[in-house]
């Protein structure tokens, strides 16, 4: 029997143990265990997410089996941070996340607002509501396109969840969504 067999199988099992399943993710009173495949470290996060501190939230990516291309980043933020930092200022997050009560917007036809570079999906105006409320903002990746990346950001219990998607799935939103938060309650201890 060769005596590098058990000492290679050590080793192997080493750097299996080394390379952590999860990441583990606190934020307000919530623990989340992030599967590695989904996590995006804190290090890592893509140029275009704002950079967050442990405090502020974590990201991860909904489909890591995606092309680059294809992934749905999700951003997990303090609604009570959230709204602090907005409160007082015109920022969209105030009518929407931050509004009490917020918009329902599931199942509710979007309005695409746009000046070919930047645009919004706004929800119809509510009865009691001075306007209607931008549930999605996008930016044109090439001007005068029509396609762009997405973002909206939406409430999950005391959580914001920013999802971000390709403009040509706006249809996709409420799937997104629901899939997000099922990995977060699964995630969830």
């Amino acid at each position: 029997m060769d005596r590098r067999s058990p000492l290679a199988a050590l080793f192997i099992a080493g750097l299996l143990g080394a390379c952590p399943a999860s990441a583990q993710r606190k934020l307000d009173r919530h623990v989340f265990d992030v599967p590695a495949a989904h996590d995006i470290p804190d290090s890592g996060a893509p140029f275009f997410l704002p950079a967050l501190d442990a405090r502020d939230g974590f990201s991860f990516t909904l489909n890591p089996e995606a092309s680059l291309a294809e992934r749905n980043l999700i951003a997990v933020a303090s609604k009570v941070r959230i709204c602090a930092r907005a409160g007082g200022t015109g920022a969209r997050i105030n009518a929407t996340i931050c509004a009490a009560p917020p918009p329902s917007w599931r199942g509710r036809a979007l309005r695409k607002i746009s000046d070919g570079v930047f645009w919004t999906y706004d929800l119809p105006a509510e009865e009691g509501r001075k306007s209607s409320a931008s549930l999605a903002s996008c930016s044109a990746v090439v001007e005068g396109s029509g396609s762009g990346l997405c973002n909206a950001s939406l409430l999950y219990g005391d959580l914001v969840l920013t999802i971000h998607f390709r403009d040509d799935r706006i249809a996709s939103l409420e799937t997104l969504y629901d899939r997000a938060t099922a990995f977060l309650r699964r995630w969830e201890r």
